[in-house]
């Protein structure tokens, strides 16, 4: 572990996505049912980056045409008996550990709580990990962890989608040629099901429109109430897209080619502000992440009522 540059972190992610969003795909859009490029995870533990991390990793992935999901720093795949290649370069990503310290005033004195205990101040210091690849890595097929498999998501429906979708309680109207929320009457609108190309791309416009739904005032406040036009609407645009990648990520469900040429009229107006300010992509997965969240939050509860009677 090692002191990190945050800016020099958003700018690599900002420059990854933006490559990729020339090219006419985003890191979120791959179909895991083609290929086994799933979510990003840990060789060593088996769990999924989130966040930017996630964002990141996957947008490398696509871009160096790893299929392997599994990511070790150079000491892990050592101590797992493997080497990483000679030449290889990693892939930076980026944590927060908390650090707390005693607070004191300006003259250095310590600072208390009304019940006279010692009062701590608590900081998230960014730490950064070098990664690399399982494809970069000689022995990861021999001495590596099993990678488990995740099944695509059924072809007509998804039990877990349909799940998320339902709890959410969100008004959902359907019918008509066009997909959007309507934060007048805070509903979603969306066209009839047998209308879409694919039954994930379906899921994913829901999913979507559910991610604009949760910035309503009386959900998580995002500020939505602009024109369409507007650099504001664009922007909550690519958090609404993040935020559906997000959810999709755990459900298997697809994000396709299809889905992702329908947002395509905001794809030059997200690279000239990923460009010009390199906090907006950060921010973006920031707030994707908590909407995320929002909408699973009866899965997270199913998770850890299962982890307990295990």
């Amino acid at each position: 572990m090692g002191w990190f540059n945050v800016h020099a972190y958003r700018n690599e992610l900002a420059r990854e996505l933006s490559e990729a969003l020339e090219k006419g795909t985003a890191p979120w859009q791959q179909p895991w049912s083609k290929v086994e490029k799933r979510w990003p995870r840990s060789a060593v533990t088996g769990r999924t980056y989130g966040g930017k991390n996630a964002v990141k990793l996957y947008a490398v992935s696509r871009k160096m045409g790893y299929t392997d999901p599994r990511w070790m720093t150079y000491n892990q795949a050592a101590d797992m008996g493997c080497q990483v290649r000679w030449g290889e370069k990693g892939t930076r990503i980026i944590f927060y550990v908390e650090e707390s310290r005693q607070a004191r005033d300006q003259n250095g004195n310590l600072l208390r709580n009304p019940d006279g205990t010692i009062k701590y101040t608590h900081d998230y210091i960014p730490i950064i990990h070098t990664v690399f690849n399982a494809a970069q890595v000689i022995g990861a097929d021999t001495h590596l962890p099993a990678l488990q498999i995740r099944k695509p998501a059924p072809a007509v429906r998804c039990a877990k989608a349909e799940r998320i979708i339902a709890e959410s309680e969100a008004v959902i109207e359907f019918g008509g040629d066009e997909a959007y929320y309507d934060l007048l009457g805070d509903c979603i609108r969306l066209p009839d099901r047998e209308k879409f190309f694919t039954p994930a791309d379906y899921y994913a416009t829901a999913l979507h429109e559910l991610t604009h739904w949760t910035g309503h005032k009386d959900r998580l406040n995002r500020d939505i109430k602009c024109g369409m036009l507007s650099s504001k609407y664009a922007f909550e645009e690519l958090v609404a897209e993040i935020g559906s990648m997000f959810v999709s990520a755990e459900t298997g469900i697809d994000q396709t080619q299809q889905h992702f040429n329908n947002h395509a009229a905001y794809v030059g107006a997200w690279i000239t502000r990923i460009r010009s300010d390199k906090n907006t992509l950060p921010e973006a997965i920031r707030l994707a992440g908590q909407a995320a969240e929002f909408l699973l939050k009866y899965e997270r509860e199913r998770e850890k009522a299962q982890e307990k009677a295990s």
